[in-house]
């Protein structure tokens, strides 16, 4: 018995295959547009001839199936249907032409040059050990990408590994493949088959081709299978039924030692054969749980190669560079002395930098957290069906209408003996939307969500449909705010004082609203006076935006950073175009404004920075909070160096959908800088002590790189003596990544356009 053959007949089936054989001088038909040349070999089911295309001159292989009943004919359309998924794929023999209505039935494919490996590895040859792993990191990549399709091959053996003109492996035969979500069996070949798939009862999974492709490499370094022997497959040979050769097959692997023939192979390093074990392991618990384990071994034995040129490197690297960095110091500290100031202007500027990139990173994550929290609400299911219910409510939605008709929204109309004010006052009271507005309560109250001031949803056309505060009071709901920022994305709010002239209800909805996250200018509230900006995000609906849930926060808690009230802070400016653009948002001395009154000033919040000035001549930043009373009483205007940072380079840029569910970054956030004052004369008043912190530093860094030069040497060599190990450990049978990928096969199931594909592939039977 050959170790080479699919088992997947009965031995009706093999004495009926036996009788196709008996031809081979002749074609089994003539395909219309093409030219039979000569025969290429013969499989379970039929005979693959080479072909000339008569249209285009090239050259091309027909696969006739000769086995002509319903059953069988459907076994090709599987196997086509696959080919379909794989189209384009340059690891694949690709699918040309199929006949399905001819007799016998036939497919065309690519014709590959040079042969199957099989030929390659016949009468016991091998490859080189080079060649051999360049190849089966080759086919490795390819049954990744089929896998990540969704689909198994369940056959993989050298007779279905083709060589191209350039040598590259095409994987070719899926007569036995399975989508990763099919619960039925797939035998394999003899020898290259997993124990476990040698059952007629087996469900497929990846470990099957894992199995076999450790077994290809086998082969290709010692000229046969592993598990292989004349005797073995003799018994399996005797048996009649294809049961009691999968029990025997089955028998024979699980009682048999490990091989070891590959090991003694000339350029098989430790790392490969430990690749081949983990591969071969009869127990599946012990064998690699996915093609992209196996990449991911092959990668780490490089990286462990690549580590042992640079030994000599590691070890007398580190003792050069200490020897460099010393006498660099010593020379550093002679400098220092006629030019200490430049020193200590250069040593502010990076602690001043390292300080601002601190606080910039602080405030970017209490921005990304706020973005974060106000999304999760907006897409939370329980969430939307109650902002869907409060949409849909048709009383509602009149009064909606009403509160969102600037003709009857204008001011004069706000008070609450009048139409828009009772309106509003039903509104409020309604219980459906009481509903909507207990997630917000539960949002306000939630001890994981950052600090809000408000939270509030609008509609479409812009009114409050929903707000809870922290303080209790509740002063805008009901109102229309479709001129803010937050809810039209521009960078200024609109004119909201005149009504529209000729005003009708078809131009409800009409301003425009948000699409993706969206940080706000801004504004003052109506609720509290306070300065404050707003965190909105749109909520979609079946592709629309139907409103905007948001969050809105008291300015002066981005920053974190203790310092000085007028020697050492840190400013939040505010860098996007608009009305707002240089307005200086968090500063310490509007802090200690707002322990005394609850609005600033309009000279501090009018003031701006130069932001473009202060990047260009850092050394020379003036606080303009200095110009006005009260900074001037504070000393905020004197000569200072200033780092500027942008917030949004540390944001993590909030991921957002769009209308066509496509993924999109949001970049409204852009120029948001966080600008680090240090006065100029303190920084200076040190200037004596210098040289006595250089020379102490000299010495502790020689000390220290020393350290942490012997430290570094012990430790590549234990990394050397331990990678293999380490190479055992990191993929070692506990890792569970073969559970998730059973949980998320559905989602490689083939595209609409292949399936659509696939339909018309189809044969009429």
């Amino acid at each position: 018995m050959s170790s080479d053959r699919t088992q997947n007949q009965s031995s009706e089936d093999q004495a009926k295959a036996r009788e196709l054989s008996i031809e081979s001088t002749r074609p089994p038909a003539q395909v219309p547009g093409y030219k039979l040349q000569r025969f290429v070999g013969r499989g379970t089911y039929g005979e693959v001839w080479s072909a000339t295309d008569l249209k285009t001159g090239r050259r091309v292989a027909i696969k006739f199936y000769l086995r002509g009943n319903r059953a069988d004919v459907q076994l090709l359309a599987q196997e086509v249907e696959k080919l379909v998924v794989l189209s384009a794929d340059r690891y694949v023999v690709q699918l040309l032409d199929v006949g399905w209505d001819a007799d016998p039935p036939f497919y065309v494919m690519e014709y590959i040059e040079h042969g199957s490996l099989e030929e390659r590895l016949r009468n016991g040859n091998t490859l080189p050990a080079v060649e051999a792993i360049d190849l089966f990191q080759e086919i490795a990549n390819g049954m990744m990408h089929l896998h990540g399709k969704g689909i198994l091959h369940c056959d993989l053996k050298p007779g279905n590994v083709l060589l191209d003109q350039d040598g590259k492996p095409r994987v070719a035969d899926f007569g036995q493949s399975r989508l990763k979500t099919d619960q039925s069996a797939a035998l394999g070949t003899l020898f290259y088959m997993a124990p476990e798939q040698a059952d007629m009862t087996a469900i497929p999974d990846a470990r099957w081709d894992v199995y076999a492709l450790g077994a290809l490499l086998f082969s290709m370094l010692t000229g046969k299978p592993p598990y292989y022997s004349k005797e073995l497959s003799q018994e399996i040979e005797s048996s009649e039924k294809i049961d009691s050769r999968l029990e025997t097959y089955r028998a024979a692997l699980l009682s048999a030692d490990t091989p070891t023939e590959h090991r003694q192979i000339d350029g098989v390093d430790r790392s490969i054969s430990d690749i081949v074990d983990r591969c071969i392991a009869v127990d599946p618990k012990k064998r690699f749980t996915n093609i992209q384990s196996v990449i991911l071994a092959l990668r780490q034995r490089e990286l462990v190669k690549a580590r042992r040129p640079l030994m000599l490197l590691g070890g007398l690297g580190p003792f050069l560079l200490i020897l460099l960095g010393s006498l660099f110091g010593w020379w550093a500290f002679n400098q220092a002395i006629t030019k200490s100031n430049e020193a200590v202007i250069l040593k502010a500027e990076d602690s001043n930098d390292f300080a601002a990139k601190l606080a910039a990173k602080s405030a970017a994550s209490r921005i990304d957290e706020y973005f974060r929290v106000v999304t999760r609400l907006a897409k939370k299911q329980s969430f939307l069906d109650a902002f869907d219910e409060v949409i849909a409510n048709e009383e509602l939605s009149a009064m909606r209408k009403s509160i969102a008709n600037p003709k009857l929204n204008s001011r004069e109309l706000l008070e609450p003996d009048k139409q828009t004010g009772s309106i509003r006052a039903k509104f409020q009271k309604n219980e459906t939307r009481d509903y909507l507005q207990g997630f917000l309560q539960e949002s306000m109250d939630d001890p994981d969500n950052p600090n809000a001031a408000s939270w509030f949803v609008s509609d479409r056309y812009g009114n409050q449909i929903a707000s809870v505060f922290q303080d209790d009071v509740n002063k805008t709901l009901g109102n229309n705010y479709s001129y803010r920022t937050y809810f039209t994305g521009l960078d200024r709010d609109l004119d909201h004082d005149n009504p529209l002239i000729n005003f009708k209800e078809a131009d409800l909805g009409k301003r425009p609203i948000i699409t993706s996250p969206h940080l706000s200018a801004v504004f003052k509230s109506q609720q509290s006076g306070h300065w404050k900006v707003a965190f909105s995000t749109p909520i979609v609906r079946y592709g629309n935006v139907e409103g905007i849930v948001a969050v809105t926060v008291d300015l002066g808690s981005f920053i974190e950073f203790e310092g000085s009230s007028s020697n050492h802070y840190a400013m939040l400016v505010d860098g996007r175009k608009g009305e707002f653009s240089g307005a200086i948002l968090e500063h310490p001395l509007f802090k200690s404004v707002l322990q005394n009154q609850e609005v600033l000033p309009e000279d501090l919040t009018n003031t701006r920075v130069d932001v473009e000035q202060t990047s260009l001549e850092p050394r020379s930043f003036i606080d303009p909070i200095g110009e006005t009373e009260l900074g001037a009483r504070s000393r905020y205007g004197r000569r200072a160096i200033a780092n500027l940072v942008d917030i949004t380079d540390l944001r993590a840029k909030p991921v957002v959908i769009d209308k066509q569910n496509q993924m999109s970054v949001d970049d409204n956030t852009s120029s948001l800088f966080v600008v680090m004052v240090n006065d100029y004369e303190e920084v200076m008043g040190d200037i004596g002590k210098l040289g006595t912190q250089l020379g102490r530093l000299l010495l502790f860094s020689t000390v220290l790189l020393l350290a942490v030069a012997i430290g570094m040497w012990m430790f590549v060599n234990r990394m050397m003596r331990e990678s293999r190990e380490r190479l055992a450990r990191a993929f070692s049978p506990s890792d569970t990544s073969w559970v998730q990928e059973r949980e998320t096969m559905s989602s490689y199931a083939p595209s609409r356009t292949t399936n659509q594909q696939t339909e018309q592939l189809k044969p009429k039977i």
